[in-house]
């Protein structure tokens, strides 16, 4: 099976297919030429990874050359650590040469799952950046060749290959950019005000229902939940959201499943309102930007919060369904500028990708 991967398409990359071909395996492994904390996160630290992580072992081998950072060593290491079943290594390069490889394998009982392609083990390689990848189902002769060339290559260069705490990783780590956009051949910058602006797709601006104890699983429209968040009713798909704090932090990234519940429900988990009290003085407010990557930066506002009577007012005067459902305005980026000014949605630097 062959895949595209197009920048801020909903659907069709190299995330959800790593994730669903570890589902039922008995063992793993993947081979990527650069990391970033985000990429390791959004893979290694998802609910159905870590679950395969828990029952199967899983060998990494990451590159050093160009990207690969000391954070994401870091959140490697702290992973390994938590998961014993994963061993990760870091490949020092004997040459100048660059490591350039992404692929990954998944052993089941009757077949292997090996996917091979241009993404890597970052936010960009993973969803946002326009990439292609195949995805081989291999049995019999196929299946036991592959697994023989891969124990090849890595038995070969096994004295390049050092555990990921080693000292020298960090210190080669520290050397790179760490941000993909570094390679590209116009310089990156810091986003300004203007900078977010243009790179918002869309704005949704969403009064969060309580759904009993557990309005942290933040509830959403059908024509919302696949029109905005471009989820799929019938199947389960992933978004990746940075939630913007009130003095312009930016959370670490939020892999999130959608999920249906049979009263025709659509939800995504929300971290920022874990623990939160539903507020009796009126509904919170989700402000929530779609990226041109296919990414979402949100901000969640409580009554009396700096920037609450903005966005109601946004809400008062754009929607027109019945009053008795929770108001769900679209909007652009412009126009929320317009009704919020003082966001501190205007103030982050976007994410390295």
């Amino acid at each position: 099976m062959l895949k595209f991967q197009v920048a801020g398409s909903a659907g069709g990359y190299l995330l959800e297919h790593l994730l669903v071909e570890s589902i039922g395996a008995v063992r793993g492994g993947g081979i990527f030429a650069w990391a970033n904390t985000n990429g390791v996160k959004s893979l290694l630290e998802d609910d159905v990874f870590d679950d395969f992580l828990v029952a199967a072992n899983f060998r990494l081998f990451i590159g050093t050359d160009s990207i690969t950072d000391p954070p994401a060593v870091k959140r490697l290491i702290e992973i390994s650590t938590k998961r014993p079943r994963l061993d990760v290594r870091a490949f020092m390069s004997p040459t100048s040469s660059l490591f350039h490889p992404k692929m990954a394998w998944f052993d089941h009982d009757d077949h292997l799952s090996l996917i091979v392609g241009s993404g890597n083990l970052t936010m960009g390689g993973l969803r946002s950046n326009w990439e292609v990848f195949v995805v081989l189902k291999l049995t019999g002769a196929e299946r036991e060749g592959a697994l023989r060339e891969i124990e090849g290559f890595l038995t070969a260069h096994a004295d390049h290959l050092l555990p990921i705490a080693d000292p020298r990783v960090l210190e080669q780590a520290a050397k790179n950019t760490g941000n993909e956009r570094s390679l590209r051949s116009t310089p990156s910058t810091i986003p300004t005000k203007l900078d977010i602006a243009s790179s918002v797709d869309e704005v949704l601006v969403a009064e969060i229902p309580k759904a009993g104890d557990r309005w942290a699983q933040a509830n959403f429209d059908q024509e919302n939940y696949e029109g905005f968040f471009g989820a799929k009713v019938g199947s389960q798909r992933r978004i990746s959201l940075h939630h913007v704090d009130g003095a312009g932090d930016l959370s670490d990234v939020e892999s999130r499943p959608s999920v249906e519940v049979a009263s025709q429900n659509y939800r995504f988990e929300l971290a920022a309102a874990r623990g939160l009290a539903y507020p009796a003085a009126g509904p919170p407010i989700g402000v929530f930007l779609r990226l041109a990557t296919g990414e979402f930066l949100y901000s969640l506002l409580l009554p009396g919060d700096a920037g609450y009577q903005d966005v109601d007012g946004l809400l008062t005067a754009n929607w027109h369904g019945r009053a008795d459902r929770k108001r769900r305005v679209r909007s652009t980026a412009d126009e929320l500028r317009a009704a919020w000014p003082t966001s501190p949605l205007w103030l982050v630097a976007l994410p390295a990708l």
